[in-house]
């Protein structure tokens, strides 16, 4: 009797590890595939998105669709292991250029209601095939490592990680893309 016990006992811990370890993987496959909530950190993104605050990350964006101007995107960051995240600008083969504090895609002037200031000059730049040209919405001198910057410069298309649809935390809304 006690050996029945015993085998009773064993199975019902393999049928629960079964479980867990089965949870554990679909777990897994999804954060990395479909979706995963990520933290923003920093206020490169401000006033669109804040220090602290939780987002949905859209894994499957652009599987089905190509990135569009005005996505929030989050990408590695090319110097260190953080991810970073911002608005794309400029698509493959757009023309982008800031002059006295405003920016102009393909020669025309950009109406950005996100962005309060932008405080320095950019000269123009083409967007090379496959890449993206990445800004924060906060443009103040020093608030945004982005495309601006050598040590960023564009982003290749396959390194985005996702589209950022979905604020969670602290106030659920959605975001607009323009």
């Amino acid at each position: 009797m006690y050996k029945n016990i015993q085998n009773k006992w064993l199975r019902e811990l393999l049928s629960w590890a079964t479980v867990l370890a089965a949870a554990f993987l679909i777990n897994i496959l999804i954060r990395e595939h479909v979706f995963a909530i990520t933290k923003i950190d920093g206020l490169s993104m401000m006033p669109t998105l804040e220090d602290h605050q939780r987002v949905y990350l859209n894994r499957l964006a652009y599987n089905f669709e190509d990135p569009k101007h005005g996505d929030i995107v989050v990408f590695p960051a090319p110097h260190d292991t953080r991810d970073y995240v911002k608005r794309i600008i400029g698509l493959p083969g757009d023309v982008v250029e800031i002059k006295s504090g405003t920016l102009y895609l393909n020669a025309e002037e950009q109406k950005e209601a996100y962005v309060d200031a932008v405080t320095t000059d950019f000269p123009e730049t083409i967007v090379p095939d496959g890449h993206l040209f990445v800004m924060g919405d906060n443009r103040h001198p020093g608030a945004s490592l982005d495309s601006r910057d050598p040590r960023v410069g564009f982003v290749a298309v396959d390194m985005l990680k996702g589209r950022v649809d979905f604020v969670l935390y602290p106030s659920p809304h959605w975001l607009d893309a323009e």
